[in-house]
Order: structure tokens, then C-alpha cells, then sequence
């Protein structure tokens, strides 16, 4: 997390940004994914910043609110956001990925697609989702009251341009999985 990160925007290869509703399942797709394209090393699967502890439900590294400010204030991450009262971020390893040509996979909030169009020179979205049913009984399951009430989060809309790809991820995630990573192989 020393480099400093560029205004400019970046990247040859491809950003995917894998977006989709609280339960969804992005999350379990993606490491589906980078178990499956694990000896293919054009694929980089970042993980995430984020200002609370990782979980079994969300891998990911950790900053204090406070040292996630200083670093995003310092440009450090090539894209950071908030999301439900946190503070999610890039690390800058994302672009070294792209400048190589490499086809980097991240877990994104749609609000943040655009920023992303703007950063990254070439961005694809893959949308994933599941009837609202299926989404309380997994935001449900996680067991994290600080994310706020499931219906409030069912509620939630965000306007987002067509997805390149969607999922419907129900019955069983490898599945889904397959779809993800038949897409990730045909970018070229």
C-alpha cells in the first residue's frame, strides 16, 4: 500500500466487476472462479480493502476507518467507495494487473461501476442475483446485524447499465461459477 496511485486511467487489460444485491452469492462465485483459473496467471483475483474484520462470509484485508482515510486522501487506491457505513477500496496491485494485459476480477458495488468506466480503461460488468427469497434467507444466514435490516437491504436499488453478463446464481453456485469463468476466459 506505498505506491501512490495515478490520476490518469489506466490499464490494457480487462476489470470485471462482479456487482449484484446483498446475498447474491458474488462473493462465492468469485473464489469459485480463481480456484478454477488458478494456474492461469492472466487472471488476478484482488483482494479487497475494507474497514472492518474479514470473515468467513467476506475475505478481504483490513484498515481502521482512520488509516483508510489517510490512504484514500494520499491517492493510493486506483478506486475506493462507501458502502453501508464502510469504507471499500482497490489495492493498487489492480493496476500493475491491467498495465500487464492481465484480467483482473473484483466483488464491486454497482453504485461504483461508473467510476470504474472512468478509471479503468476497458470494464465489464457480470451482474449476479437471485429471487428475493433467496437473497433474505443468505443475508439472514450471515449472522451481521451492523449490515442493517434484511428488508432494508432487499429494498435497495441502484441504477446500473446492462450487464455484460448475468447469473442467476440458485441451486448449485459451481453452476454459476462455470458461467463466470467461460466469460472471463473469452475475454480477450
Amino acid at each position: 500500500m506505498n505506491e501512490r496511485v495515478s490520476p490518469a486511467q489506466v490499464g490494457t487489460g480487462a476489470f470485471v466487476a462482479v456487482v449484484g444485491p446483498s446475498g447474491a452469492g458474488k462473493d462465492t462465485l468469485i473464489e469459485l472462479a480463481r480456484r478454477g483459473l488458478a494456474g492461469e496467471p492472466r487472471f488476478v483475483f484482488p483482494r479487497r480493502i475494507v474497514t472492518r474484520p474479514s470473515s468467513g462470509a467476506e475475505d478481504h484485508d483490513t484498515l481502521t476507518p482512520e488509516a483508510f482515510e489517510l490512504a484514500a486522501a494520499d491517492g493510493r487506491f486506483p478506486l475506493h467507495w462507501r458502502a453501508h457505513g464502510l469504507g471499500y477500496a482497490l489495492p493498487g496491485s489492480v493496476e500493475t494487473a491491467l498495465g500487464a494485459g492481465g484480467v483482473v476480477v473484483c466483488n464491486l458495488s454497482r453504485a461504483v461501476v461508473p467510476l470504474a468506466r472512468a478509471r479503468f480503461e476497458r470494464v465489464c460488468a457480470v451482474l449476479v442475483t437471485a429471487p428475493a427469497d433467496v437473497l433474505a434467507a443468505r443475508i439472514a444466514a450471515r449472522g451481521r446485524p451492523e449490515d442493517g435490516p434484511v428488508g432494508e437491504r432487499l429494498a435497495r436499488t441502484v441504477p446500473t447499465e446492462p450487464p455484460d453478463l448475468t447469473i442467476e446464481n440458485v441451486g448449485r453456485p459451481e453452476a454459476g461459477a462455470e458461467r463466470l469463468i467461460a466469460f472471463l476466459r473469452a475475454l480477450g
